[in-house]
């Protein structure tokens, strides 16, 4: 069987990679001007297990990432301020400063739930240059005009921009949303900022052909790939809010300025919806990590928590759903502590469980399915007969799921002190002297550690 994914302009196809010795890998990274919410770390989420998956079947990575610190106005289509210049104002920093900040709480945040950072990870600000040379290349091409404000993309220059943007070119804009501005300077509305001049108040200014100004949103994108990975990308993924118009336009400019395939599968995640409602400020339901570790949650149970639904399908979060995504995890926590005397780094893994899972893998990275596996392999008894192959199983799969079970069979490094009170209560056991093993037991307990008592033996482990 072959690795199929569903490409979303398309429709789900054998994966074959450009360059077979490697796939090359780009996610659209955060703007950095607000915390990163659980909502979008779901797509940071869904690309890494997609990029384990695709190491998991033996092909080798290569992974970009974009940082948006400028360019990213509110709308693309109002008059508006860069969201980073917005959140500039209101906490009186500088936007590099609030750049900076955001930047390390999204690589704090990511790391909590086990998201790998990419091989290479790109500031906007730090390829102004290639982003000049893109756009001085499709003006080259008269794909570009110019405006009293800025440089935009000229969409009835590529033919088939309306049904890529799955739009009618012909649309008004008035009354589609309030505070729209329309830009009369444009030749269309659906035209689209490349290069922004005459915004003096800018904290961010470059020169440029066109003017002092700063880049538009989409081109950052396009640019950071033809550096890094070159003209064609075998998988970009990004939420699925990205389509249109950010994933839209970057095709459009991508395709016109060099002329080749520019992105071979397109994998895009769906949204998820708190308590049956939008993430909106409005309800004040915009999770952060730290709201889920106050309430005494593992980071990872969300991780889990994505993985029941497809990427593609709406996930609905509640902090029940959580808490159960948590106590499974918690299940196989406890067996693999407890059990971690069998492990043996030679065992080999299930080959009947292994070749379900590749094939759970194979079908459009299927997670619910892949987790259906793992609890097989989990509620086998037969496998309990061979305890050393059901660990080198459960951890072999783990390299796909990021679950950090490999942290639960490694030796606990235990306090003199626990230690003195766990052998005084083997002695209290022995003398039979109940009343003192119960205490010892729960002054143990007290200091973050558990204590197993399995019939014939006695297991000391930290909770």
């Amino acid at each position: 069987m072959t690795l199929k994914l569903k490409d979303t302009f398309s429709d789900i196809r054998d994966f074959t990679p450009f360059d077979k010795s490697e796939v090359k890998m780009y996610t659209c990274g955060p703007t950095v001007y607000d915390y990163v919410t659980i909502g979008n770390l779901r797509a940071f989420i869904t690309s890494d297990i997609l990029k384990k998956s695709i190491k998991y079947l033996g092909y080798k990575t290569f992974h970009v990432m974009n940082i948006t610190d400028v360019g990213h106005l509110l709308g693309d289509l109002e008059d508006t301020e860069d969201k980073l210049e917005k959140s500039s104002r209101i906490q009186n920093k500088t936007v590099w400063e609030v750049a900076q900040f955001y930047s390390d709480y999204f690589f704090d945040a990511i790391k909590k739930v086990n998201v790998d950072v990419p091989d290479v990870v790109v500031k906007a600000t730090d390829t102004i240059n290639e982003q000049i040379a893109m756009i001085h290349l499709l003006d080259e091409k008269g794909y570009v005009y110019k405006t009293e404000t800025g440089v935009y993309f000229d969409v009835s220059k590529f033919k088939d921009y309306s049904k890529l943007a799955k739009r009618d070119l012909n649309e008004q804009f008035a009354g589609v949303r309030d505070k729209v501005v329309l830009d009369k300077t444009k030749k269309s509305q659906w035209d689209f900022r490349l290069w922004q001049t005459e915004y003096p108040n800018h904290q961010m200014q470059w020169d440029s052909p066109w003017g002092k100004g700063f880049p538009g949103w989409h081109i950052e994108c396009s640019s950071i790939i033809h550096k890094f990975i070159g003209n064609s990308v075998d998988i970009h993924t990004g939420g699925i809010d990205l389509i249109f118009p950010h994933h839209t336009n970057e095709i459009v400019q991508s395709k016109s300025a060099f002329g080749e395939p520019f992105v071979n599968f397109w994998v895009h995640n769906n949204f998820i919806n708190i308590d049956g409602a939008k993430i909106s400020k409005s309800l004040n339901n915009g999770y952060k990590i730290e709201d889920l570790e106050n309430r005494g949650f593992n980071p990872i149970s969300l991780r889990y928590l994505y993985m029941i639904a497809h990427y593609s399908s709406v996930i609905n979060f509640t902090f029940d759903s959580l808490s159960s995504a948590q106590e499974a995890l918690d299940k196989i926590y406890m067996y693999l502590k407890i059990n971690k005397g069998f492990y043996n780094k030679k065992a080999s893994v299930d080959p009947v469980y292994k070749a379900k899972f590749i094939s759970a893998i194979e079908n459009n990275i299927d997670t619910p399915s892949m987790l259906k596996v793992l609890w097989e392999v989990f509620k086998d008894e037969g496998l309990n007969k061979n305890i050393p192959v059901k660990i080198a199983t459960l951890l072999d799969f783990d390299k796909v799921f990021g679950f950090n079970f490999i942290n639960y069979i490694s030796e606990d490094k235990l306090p003199a002190d626990i230690l003195k009170l766990f052998e005084d209560r083997i002695v209290a056991r022995k003398n039979k002297d109940w009343v003192l093993s119960d205490e010892l037991r729960d002054k143990i307990v007290s200091k973050g550690y558990l204590v197993i008592d399995t019939g014939s033996d006695t297991i000391l482990i930290k909770s």
